[in-house]
């Protein structure tokens, strides 16, 4: 595959997510679809639905790398990669958006996700055999299919959902995911390569609406963007057969996860803020911001760049120790 059959898929993610983005920022504020941004003193109403930007990009650039691979000898089995990752992807995405107007139950929130997990089971997206860091290769037979892959799913679009709430937090926290998977697929072959090409496209996109998302935020990606984010990258994961990446990679969310537990999932990420600007959380923490929050006097994109740091350790681990699966 030449080059360019990897990076015109991920411009043309990046340029559509940016001109969708720009639309959607006038959109929502002429609709009314603002939001508080918390997290200043003056608390500014920022347009939501961002995340649809990020949607149109990612498909964008999915669409047009089927065009592009459309002679390919590898055709059906590309087809397979995109197909399934897009569809799990778009349902999660839809219930986004569903909750960002409706608002749904937690519950309905936290479960809904186990659907959108049936075209990678019908796609046969993954292999039973996995590789479990420190215990070892376990072969998990049918239970794979109807247990671990939609848990894997589901878990993979609430944590990334749960971890958000500071500006460019959660479009950054993607980018450096899909970053990993992107550096491990295009160092493959097969399937695992086809979703890493995906997974090149999701950072782009990222990046594009990073630029608007970061601080001083301008829009935000609402519900339909977290938890899109956290599809598509669960989706990669298990496309590509990157379990032991996703493992790491979401090892901060794990722990936010269970700081969000012990409020029952009532808690927030947002944090207090000063007059002066600087975030502070005087609290027991319930979440991984307000942890950050307590190591000293500091403005919300410090907090944001930290959290950055921490996911670059555990993507620079997924990298290792994916690799090492691989050579076994």
């Amino acid at each position: 595959m030449k080059p360019a059959d990897i990076i015109v898929p991920a411009l043309i993610g990046y340029l559509t997510t940016y001109i969708v983005t720009v639309w959607i920022i006038k959109i929502s504020k002429a609709r009314g679809f603002v939001g508080k941004d918390v997290n200043k003193p003056d608390k500014p109403e920022v347009p939501l639905l961002g995340g649809i930007g990020i949607v149109a990009g990612f498909v964008a650039g999915s669409f047009s790398y089927l065009l592009i691979t459309d002679v390919s000898p590898a055709k059906e089995e590309i087809e397979k990669v995109v197909v399934s990752v897009l569809l799990s992807s778009l349902l999660i995405g839809y219930l986004g958006i569903l909750d960002d107007v409706l608002n749904l139950r937690q519950s309905v929130r936290a479960f809904t996700p186990v659907f959108a997990s049936i075209p990678l089971i019908l796609y046969s997206s993954g292999h039973s055999t996995i590789s479990i860091p420190f215990f070892g290769i376990v072969n998990f037979g049918i239970f794979f299919y109807i247990i671990i892959l939609p848990a894997a799913l589901t878990i993979a679009a609430n944590a990334f959902n749960m971890l958000e709430g500071l500006n460019g937090l959660g479009a950054g926290m993607g980018i450096i995911m899909a970053s990993a998977l992107a550096y491990i697929g295009l160092r493959s072959k097969g399937p695992a390569f086809y979703a890493g090409i995906l997974a090149l496209i999701l950072a782009f996109t990222l990046f594009s609406f990073l630029l608007f998302n970061k601080y001083p935020a301008k829009i935000f990606p609402g519900n339909i963007g977290t938890y899109f984010i956290g599809s598509v990258i669960g989706s990669i994961g298990i496309a590509g057969y990157m379990y032991t990446a996703l493992f790491f990679l979401y090892i901060p969310y794990a722990i936010e996860f269970v700081l969000k537990a012990r409020t029952k999932f009532k808690g927030v990420s947002f944090g207090k803020v000063s007059p002066d600007g600087y975030l502070y959380w005087d609290e027991k923490p319930n979440s991984l911001t307000h942890v950050v929050m307590k190591l000293g006097k500091l403005k919300e994109y410090e907090v944001v760049a930290i959290l950055w740091g921490i996911e670059i350790i555990f993507a620079v681990l997924a990298v290792i120790f994916q690799e090492i699966v691989i050579k076994i």
